[in-house]
């Protein structure tokens, strides 16, 4: 028994350790050089995060205090109605691994079960192909647009685990049900990988369903409740470890806490270990069913092109990058010819890599590698989703400014999340007892931190399923207390109210520079990037040929990239209904080409090859659905690989706008002071 506490007690100061680290990476170190690069200055990041917890403790005690059934009905209404909102005018083009995964789930859907060499490469996505295929067929028969259905599908999915955390917090906490409710509707990332058709959307609630269902296994006291419980884990846990393979290490998490902490089953050893066998069965029998569905739809693995494992660990060690995925180390790997050279030569990059690094640059870039998967609190939302076929005009307009509201906002959400579930842990760690369902997400973000940082290759989205767990910790860990007794209140208020204000301030002051400093804001005005992932299909143009593709552009524009990350050197012309707009000189560099503004449209936008003794060689890409409105001119399934920009020199906030930003904020203080003053200091 003092064994077990023991243990218990240095799993749960460890997790409160690694949160305090977390909280200082996000506020002095978010990640700025992929799709978000303009943060706040950290001092605002922390003042504006204790404002937005001062708000959300208002609520919190208003909704501890009179929980009413209105007040739950109008969270969800408000949450389902803007996710129907975002559903219905936001839908993502598939790009690189779906692009893939959704021509193979189409073509499954017209009975032709030849698969692509891709997925014999990344077996790992053969599983979602199969799911994928089946909702289209649901979606065709049920007669919605396919990319509009899938973003209802994926947030009902998301909805799914948030009401059952909501439900199980209810029963107990009615405020804290509430309260998660709330921030799960002020969530950016939810949004952002609701729209996103991967992986990634359906293990998010994975986390949720297995805290509940722990808790529920905890205090079963009959042998059907037992195994029912048991049952009904095992599902979550095998469907998200089929999807994505780094979820062993909650199945594993899961059999640790089982084994650590006491149950009310009676004979509760057997019973702990019955149902870490039916876990285990559970994993080899979805494992199975797995294969025998993969094998029914046409495929077969072919081990000698699959990726190895060594190669996504010598991904994560190359110095010239952060641990993220990298074709310059994966393709020399995918073209090795057998399973066995594939693995020397991935071998061979990754002592390349560590005796390039030595024992301080392996420290250093562990570093790099933790920052990159827990220091943003996007968790590359913006980045997920490169182009859209459906997106308002107004906000395509204003892409870039919203976007860096949002992420901050996102950000300065993170850090408040990580601050609460810190405070939490400090006050577990002061009674010497945690709470069974901290000790359980935290066991699971140490797992996954560990795989990622320490062996595998990392990306932000990766950490994303601790999210909704961060989210259902602050709701329980968030407290506010009734009175504050002091001996002068009044002074006591305006000393605290003031300060901050004060320093609120300051950081605006200090940090105006970083707000209104004049930004490169590019506005994605059409966007069609796929051929170059993976397969580099090219269309050979010899002196004197062209190609044309159409396309429509929502918005004005003044800049375009044809086949970016290369050197294409030929003359761009601009038609419209049949009239030359704008061509440029016979031998221009086209992946950065910038033109005078041309107004919103369609265009027909025609290479042509003017060298006299050479080819010019452009990306291509293959579909069997519509990767932009218009395919290439003569052809219905390929489309030319290029990008469509408007791009402005501009501040983040003009000056006026700063202004308003900074009163607005200012006041907002003031009155989570007054509010305060008037519930501790009546």
């Amino acid at each position: 028994m003092e064994l077990r506490q023991h243990l218990t007690t240095s799993l749960g100061r460890l997790i409160t350790l690694g949160l305090a680290i977390v909280w200082g990476l996000a506020i002095l170190a978010p990640v700025g050089y992929r799709a978000d690069q303009n943060w706040w200055p950290p001092l605002l990041l922390v003042l504006t995060s204790l404002v937005a917890l001062g708000i959300a403790g208002w609520f919190w005690r208003r909704w501890t205090k009179r929980s009413t059934r209105w007040q739950t009905v109008l969270l969800w209404g408000l949450l389902i109605g803007l996710q129907v909102i975002v559903a219905l005018n936001w839908v993502a083009t598939p790009h690189a691994d779906l692009y893939f995964v959704h021509q193979q789930a189409l073509d499954l859907l017209h009975h032709d079960t030849t698969w692509n060499a891709y997925f014999q490469t990344y077996p790992n996505n053969v599983s979602l192909t199969l799911l994928l295929a089946g909702l289209l067929r649901l979606g065709r028969w049920v007669g919605i647009d396919s990319g509009v259905w899938l973003n209802l599908i994926q947030f009902a999915w998301l909805d799914c685990g948030l009401a059952v955390m909501a439900h199980h917090l209810r029963k107990t906490r009615p405020g804290a049900a509430n309260t998660f409710l709330g921030l799960a509707l002020t969530c950016v990332p939810f949004y952002a990988y609701g729209l996103n058709t991967y992986s990634d959307i359906l293990v998010l609630p994975a986390g949720l369903f297995t805290v509940v269902l722990m808790d529920r296994l905890r205090h079963a006291t009959s042998p059907q409740r037992w195994w029912g419980t048991g049952v009904l884990l095992g599902l979550p846990l095998t469907l998200a470890y089929l999807f994505k393979a780094n979820f062993i290490v909650l199945v594993i998490a899961v059999i640790l806490i089982l084994w650590l902490l006491p149950v009310a089953r009676s004979h509760a050893g057997w019973a702990k270990l019955g149902l870490t066998a039916l876990l285990g069965l559970c994993l080899i029998g979805g494992s199975a069913g797995s294969h025998v569905a993969q094998r029914a739809a046409g495929y077969t693995s072919d081990p000698q092109k699959a990726l190895p494992a060594v190669s996504w660990i010598a991904m994560g060690a190359n110095p010239a990058f952060h641990g993220d995925y990298n074709r310059y180390d994966a393709e020399p790997v995918i073209q090795a010819p057998t399973a066995q050279a594939k693995k020397r030569l991935a071998t061979a990059h990754l002592k390349s890599y560590l005796h390039q690094l030595g024992p301080l640059g392996i420290l250093n870039h562990l570093g790099k590698k933790a920052r990159l998967f827990l220091a943003t609190g996007t968790f590359d939302a913006f980045q997920v989703n490169s182009s859209f076929t459906r997106m308002p005009t107004w906000y395509r307009q204003h892409r870039a400014t919203a976007e860096w509201l949002l992420a901050n906002w996102a950000q300065l959400s993170y850090c408040a999340l990580l601050l609460v579930n810190l405070l939490w842990g400090l006050q577990q760690w002061r009674r010497k007892t945690f709470h069974p369902g901290f000790l359980l997400g935290g066991l699971f973000a140490l797992g996954l931190t560990a795989f990622h940082v320490l062996f595998w290759e990392t990306e932000e989205r990766y950490a994303l399923p601790l999210l909704p767990l961060l989210l259902a910790g602050t709701a329980v860990g968030l407290r506010v207390p009734d009175r504050l007794p002091v001996a002068r209140p009044t002074v006591v208020q305006r000393r605290l109210t003031g300060g901050l204000v004060l320093l609120l301030v300051a950081a605006l002051g200090t940090g105006g520079w970083s707000l209104t400093r004049p930004l490169d804001k590019t506005v994605q005005v059409v966007s069609q990037n796929e051929g170059r992932y993976y397969q580099d299909s090219r269309r050979t143009l010899h002196p004197g040929q062209h190609l044309t593709q159409s396309f429509t552009a929502p918005v004005a524009f003044n800049r375009l990239l044809i086949d970016p990350n290369g050197t294409r050197i030929g003359q761009a012309t601009l038609r419209q209904h049949g009239r030359t707009v704008w061509q440029s000189t016979p031998l221009t560099d086209l992946k950065r080409v910038t033109l005078p503004q041309q107004p919103a449209g369609t265009y027909q936008l025609t290479v042509t090859n003017r060298y006299a003794h050479h080819v010019l060689h452009l990306v291509v890409a293959p579909a069997n659905f519509p990767l932009i409105a218009q395919p290439l001119t003569g052809e219905s399934d390929h489309y030319l690989r290029f990008i469509v920009t408007r791009s402005v020199t501009a501040p983040g906030l003009s000056w006026p706008q700063f202004g308003l930003f900074a009163g607005g904020l200012t006041l907002l203080t003031l009155g989570v002071g007054t509010v305060y003053r008037r519930l501790w200091w009546p």
